[in-house]
């Protein structure tokens, strides 16, 4: 039998592990130029997706040719048994993410007002500050 993480991280493209029971990619249910998906498995064997554009367990396991009884060990998954979600969002990791991105975008003002250039490195980094911005602020419900 196949275990729940095995079938999704294998269902996945560029996968990175980030630690423990955890990885990152991009996000199957929409164009993701950089890895939105974080994917954590539990103790009990349940998956857990999030993408911090937004898209629903429901859009990504569809995305992967998959169900959502498929993130669920064995048979605990029951359409009967599922109550609707409601997205908690921690506003403090959100306020301190965009800071971090801040802080980046600070840093290259700064060295373009001194006169320096960027090198690609700094550029693609510039675009993913503004990626991971506007993921928080879409994540905290905000529109841009």
């Amino acid at each position: 039998m196949t275990l729940p993480i095995d079938k999704i991280l294998q269902s996945l493209e560029s996968v990175k592990r980030t630690g423990t029971g955890k990885w990152q990619t991009r996000c199957p249910a929409h164009d993701d130029r950089r890895p939105s998906l974080s994917v954590r498995e539990t103790e009990d064997g349940t998956v857990l997706l999030h993408c911090f554009a937004g898209c629903g367990a429901q859009e990504i396991t569809s995305a992967l040719g998959l169900g959502l009884a498929d993130l669920f060990p064995g048979d605990r998954y029951s359409v009967t048994n599922a109550k609707p979600m409601r997205r908690t969002v921690d506003y403090k990791s959100a306020l301190l993410g965009i800071h971090t991105e801040a802080v980046v975008v600070a840093s290259a003002a700064v060295a373009l007002a001194n006169g320096e250039e960027l090198d690609d490195s700094g550029v693609e980094r510039l675009l993913t500050a503004e990626q991971r911005i506007s993921d928080a602020i879409s994540v905290a419900g905000g529109a841009l």
